[in-house]
């Protein structure tokens, strides 16, 4: 099966929440995304491989750990949601990685960009405007 050529996913005004901190991250995982559609692009996945589970691994990580100190500065704010949603997501690449390692097939590659390309703009509606607006009544811009 041919695979088609992956378009660079461009940031979008309507991805932003209107929180410097958070958009920032959000950028940086659409980074990774497109990446990942570059590996797939110049057939580099193989050599890639591991860089791109650890890079999605890590960011998660990290946003995961600013994430609960931006909440934990929140007086009151229920962090369990994402924390859960986080797990998922980890749980999530760990199959890919898993299933690649068995495979080495660039078809998973792509599988995993298709999966990351849908999920982008769900996780970011996490952000609803009551919490963006709690966020922001705490002083995290």
């Amino acid at each position: 099966m041919e695979i088609m050529e992956i378009k660079t996913i461009p940031w979008k005004s309507e991805y932003s929440v209107g929180l410097n901190t958070v958009d920032k991250q959000h950028k940086r995982f659409l980074d990774i995304i497109n990446e990942l559609g570059s590996h797939i692009n110049d057939d580099s996945c193989k050599t890639n491989a591991s860089k791109v589970f650890f890079t999605l691994i890590h960011f998660n990580d990290v946003y995961l750990i600013k994430e609960k100190m931006l909440a934990t500065s929140v007086e009151n704010l229920d962090y369990s949601y994402f924390r859960e949603k986080h797990k998922q997501f980890v749980a999530k690449l760990q199959i890919f990685q898993n299933e690649y390692d068995e495979s080495k097939s660039k078809q998973l590659f792509v599988n995993l960009y298709n999966y990351l390309k849908e999920y982008y703009p769900k996780y970011i509606s996490c952000y609803t405007p009551s919490l963006i607006n709690i966020l922001k009544q705490n002083g995290i811009e």
